[in-house]
């Protein structure tokens, strides 16, 4: 029994250091998107075709945040 709850223990938090990097990782997308949105930093260097990619990528990023948030609510 006590191995079990060891090993549970375990893959709990295995599962919140990937919760935290998979986070991380996202904030790093965003920023990096919004970087290309903005004309006064990368934004000047990119594409329309490239901004309008990050835009509805950030979009529907957060259009996924919402409707977990309203399912779970």
């Amino acid at each position: 029994m006590l191995d079990q709850i060891r090993t549970m223990r375990e893959h709990i938090i295995w599962l919140g250091t990937q919760l935290e990097k998979e986070r991380e990782s996202s904030r790093d997308k965003t920023v990096l998107l919004k970087r290309l949105l903005d004309p006064d930093d990368l934004g000047h260097a990119v594409t329309n075709e490239v901004r309008k990619q990050a835009y509805a990528i950030i979009s529907n990023d957060h259009e996924r945040e919402r409707e977990k948030w309203n399912v779970s609510n």
